[in-house]
C-alpha cells in the first residue's frame, strides 16, 4: 500500500513542477507586456536571424525595451521565467517541424553557370556570331564595294575569336571567374551550415555558449554620458575605453542589469547542460 502511494506520487510531481514553470513562464510574458503570439514570432526570428557574427537581435531589442516596465530588483525571477519558456517553445514540436523550412529559405544559391568551360565558350562564339546577322543582313542592300568591306570586317572579327590565342585567353579568364565563384560559394555554404546547422541543438548549444562568452565580464559600475561631437550628440560609457565596442550581447545585459543578467547566465548554463551533460 505504501509503495503504490509513493510510485503514484511522483508523476504528480513531476506536473506540479511542469504547471509551477509553466505559471511562472506566462507570469514573465505578462510582466514583460509580451503576448504568447509576439514572443514566439520573436523567438522564430530569432532563430531566422542565423545570429550572424556581430549581428544584434531583435529579440533582445524588444526585450531590452520590456524589461523598463519592470523594476530591477524583480528582473532575476521575470528572467528565470522567460528564460523556461523560450527552452519549452524552443524544443517544441511547432519550432522543430519550422526550422527545416527556416534552414532551406535561408540556403545560398548556387550562382556559377552549370555548363562546363568549353560549353560556356561555344555559346560564346555563337553568341558573337549571332550578333553579326543583322549586319549581314545589311551588307546585300549596299554597293558592292562597302558590302565587301563589312563583310571582310565581320570575317575578320569571327576569326579573330576562332583563333588559338583569343580562345586560350577567353578559357583562362572563365577558369579564374568560376574558381573565384567557387570559392565565395563554398563560404557562403559554411556559413550557412555554422548559422543553421541541421540539428537545431547545435544551433542552441552555440548561441548559448555566445551568449554567456559576451556576458562573462559585464560591468554594471560602468557609467555612461552624453558625448558631443560633429555628429550630434551620442551617449557613450565613460570610462573605461572599449566598452562601446563590446558585444551586442554585453550592451544589453548592462542596459537590463544584474539581477537579469545573473539569472540568464544561471538559466542558460543550465540549459547548455541539459543539451551537452
Amino acid at each position: 500500500m505504501t509503495r503504490s502511494i509513493v510510485k503514484g506520487s511522483a508523476p504528480i510531481a513531476v506536473v506540479l513542477v511542469m504547471v509551477g514553470v509553466a505559471a511562472l513562464a506566462q507570469n514573465a510574458l505578462t510582466q514583460l507586456g509580451l503576448t504568447e503570439a509576439a514572443a514566439r514570432a520573436l523567438l522564430l526570428g530569432e532563430i531566422q536571424s542565423g545570429g550572424g557574427v556581430g549581428a544584434a537581435s531583435k529579440l533582445a531589442d524588444a526585450g531590452r525595451a520590456a524589461y523598463r516596465r519592470v523594476p530591477e530588483a524583480a528582473r532575476g525571477p521575470v528572467t528565470t521565467g522567460l528564460f523556461a519558456w523560450a527552452k519549452a517553445y524552443a524544443n517544441s514540436p511547432a519550432v522543430e517541424a519550422a526550422y527545416p523550412r527556416l534552414r532551406t529559405d535561408a540556403m545560398p544559391e548556387r550562382t556559377h553557370d552549370a555548363r562546363t568551360i568549353d560549353e560556356e565558350m561555344r555559346k560564346q562564339l555563337d553568341d558573337m556570331v549571332a550578333a553579326q546577322e543583322p549586319a549581314k543582313r545589311m551588307a546585300a542592300s549596299l554597293p558592292a564595294a562597302d558590302r565587301e568591306k563589312l563583310l571582310a570586317s565581320l570575317k575578320s572579327q569571327e576569326d579573330m575569336m576562332r583563333s588559338p590565342a583569343v580562345q586560350n585567353a577567353q578559357r583562362a579568364s572563365l577558369e579564374a571567374t568560376r574558381a573565384q565563384e567557387k570559392v565565395k560559394e563554398d563560404r557562403a555554404f559554411q556559413v550557412w551550415e555554422q548559422q543553421f546547422p541541421a540539428d537545431l541543438q547545435v544551433l542552441f548549444t552555440r548561441r548559448l555558449r555566445e551568449f554567456l562568452a559576451a556576458t562573462a565580464d559585464v560591468d554594471f559600475e560602468a557609467r555612461k554620458q552624453v558625448i558631443r561631437g560633429l555628429g550630434g550628440e551620442t551617449v557613450g560609457f565613460v570610462q573605461p575605453p572599449g566598452y562601446d565596442e563590446k558585444p551586442w550581447q554585453w550592451q544589453h545585459a548592462f542596459v537590463v542589469g544584474r539581477e537579469a543578467t545573473t539569472a540568464a547566465r544561471t538559466a542558460a548554463e543550465a540549459w547548455l547542460k541539459e543539451i551537452v551533460p
